[in-house]
């Protein structure tokens, strides 16, 4: 493996840091070209050019996109009572956490007598939940959008996620969205997954909201949508990535471990590790050397951490932090001493994990948080999912005649700085009489 240990000063000077720092990145190359093209052909030609990327991307023809529902109770005989439990356990965490999100709708500010100004939350309608799929399954996922979406209140809720080589969706996912209340999943997969819910076709329909994490080409179609203007989404929720900061008293093992439980999920995942301990980093290389061969995920590891992985040695804790809000990790990891004090110093990330036991593995499955987190950098201006992204404010506000009576000096003397009369008769008006 070509990953190798460095100081601050001379991974900072190497041409790998801008690499790392950018990682994958959204929408370069022919990523970019690639994802315009589908999304421009399903927009024009819909199931018919779904249906033919099934079979170019995934090597299957998909007869009916909408699973139904006998293939989802189906599913519960397709999978150990095991798994059915755990995704049971998960859901009640998710939603024991997102449901203390829920908000309070703003009381009502009067501004002066006569004037009310207040604000309301509303569900979005429509959204759209992806979820990565195909070779590999993911139903904590589903309920990682799904159970936020179900308690914010929107009224229709759909998935869509690639076959399997079968053509069939993984049973574990449909019984995740079951679990969810989910009934709505149609087979498809990739940017035209993404273009679909943009534009909606004869069979999967067009949504106000795209939801969910996928790889450079979904996270690629998803910023795409966005700048149609058509649609919103949650973030640019890209290719994984794990940032560690650790001091002497951290646990290589553990580290390794958290390093090789991102990466693992494609060739384009990152793990950075920013240590004040030379030793530490060299116990580090050599846990993951010794341990990633043991895994079938193996060759994503090697790929990913030579592609986009680092191992650093700063002089200060400080330092540390200083390049950890400089990267904005999805994933921030804090093993040093007084764990929580220095936590508190991470302002750009997804989501802090803190202390040795925190491991990332526990905020994918099974504490309760969302999973669904920025990426790329793009902590440092999102957020982490949560029931307020399923949901809008909507302002109202009551003027009365007295009320406009005391505003009307200031609409009309503003109406006449913009040269908007129409303005100022709208309010003049209601006093002709």
């Amino acid at each position: 493996m070509k990953l190798q240990v460095k100081t601050i000063q001379e991974f900072k000077k190497s041409m790998r840091y801008e690499k790392v720092m950018q990682r994958s990145g959204f929408g370069e190359g022919n990523v970019l070209s690639t994802v315009q093209s589908i999304m421009d052909d399903v927009r024009d030609r819909g199931d018919v050019a779904i249906d033919e990327y099934a079979e170019m991307f995934d090597g299957v023809r998909v007869t009916n996109l909408l699973v139904s529902t006998q293939a989802i109770q189906d599913a519960y005989t397709k999978v150990d009572q095991s798994i059915i439990e755990a995704l049971q356990t998960a859901a009640q965490n998710i939603t024991a956490v997102h449901k203390a999100q829920l908000p309070d709708n703003d009381p009502a500010t009067v501004v002066m007598p006569g004037v009310e100004v207040w604000r309301k939350y509303i569900a979005i309608e429509t959204v759209g939940l992806y979820v990565p799929g195909g070779r590999a399954v993911y139903p904590s996922s589903v309920l990682m959008t799904a159970i936020p979406a179900k308690l914010a209140g929107c009224k229709r809720v759909v998935i869509t996620t690639p076959p399997q080589p079968d053509g069939t969706i993984a049973p574990a996912l449909l019984v995740a969205a079951d679990i969810a209340g989910i009934e709505e999943i149609y087979t498809v997969g990739g940017a035209q997954a993404i273009a679909a819910l943009v534009y909606g076709t004869k069979s999967i329909p067009k949504v106000s909201k795209i939801f969910g994490p996928g790889n450079s080409y979904v996270a690629t179609a998803k910023l795409l949508a966005y700048s149609t203007g058509d649609v919103a989404i949650d973030s640019p929720a890209g290719p994984s990535e794990v940032l560690v900061i650790a001091d002497d008293t951290a646990s290589a093992e553990y580290i390794a471990a958290d390093i090789m439980c991102d990466t693992e999920h494609g060739d384009d995942s990152a793990g950075i590790v920013i240590t004040t301990s030379k030793e530490l980093a060299q116990e580090v290389l050599q846990e993951i050397k010794k341990t990633y061969t043991q895994f079938p995920t193996a060759d994503r590891i090697k790929k990913s951490l030579e592609n986009y992985g680092a191992i650093v040695v700063v002089d200060t804790i400080e330092q540390a932090v200083q390049l950890a809000n400089e990267y904005a990790a999805e994933h921030t990891l804090v093993q040093v001493r007084n764990a929580t004090v220095i936590a508190k110093k991470i302002v750009n990330a997804g989501s802090v994990f803190i202390g040795n036991y925190s491991c990332k593995a526990a905020g994918d499955y099974a504490t309760g948080s969302n999973h669904v987190l920025p990426t790329g950098g793009a902590a440092k201006m999102f957020s982490a999912l949560s029931v307020l992204d399923f949901m809008k404010l909507i302002e109202y506000q009551l003027v009365s005649r007295d009320g406009l009576k005391e505003l009307r000096p200031t609409i009309e003397t503003l109406a006449t700085v913009e040269q908007l009369p129409a303005h100022a008769y709208s309010s003049a008006v209601r006093f002709n009489k």
